[in-house]
């Protein structure tokens, strides 16, 4: 049974969901590519946001700077 897409995720449920679907990929190469599901897609999408990745729209020229850090809490 998978989660409910729209339903919040805590940032610990979305890197361990990153890591296992970045698991299954290591051990299987391609045809683990093929194995995640849409969630674990979703899931490694918002860890590279969380860890500064710029999100480059389809068309527009990419930018001199990819990754921003995140701000730090003071």
């Amino acid at each position: 049974m998978s989660r409910d897409p729209a339903a919040p995720m805590d940032d610990r449920q979305m890197i361990e969901m990153a890591a296992r679907a970045i698991g299954r990929i290591d051990r299987d190469g391609l045809r683990g590519v093929t194995l995640v599901s849409t969630e674990q897609i979703w899931a490694m999408a918002l860890t590279l946001v969380r860890l500064g990745l710029v999100a480059v729209p389809p068309g527009e020229p990419t930018p001199d700077v990819l990754i921003v850090p995140p701000p730090t809490n003071p």
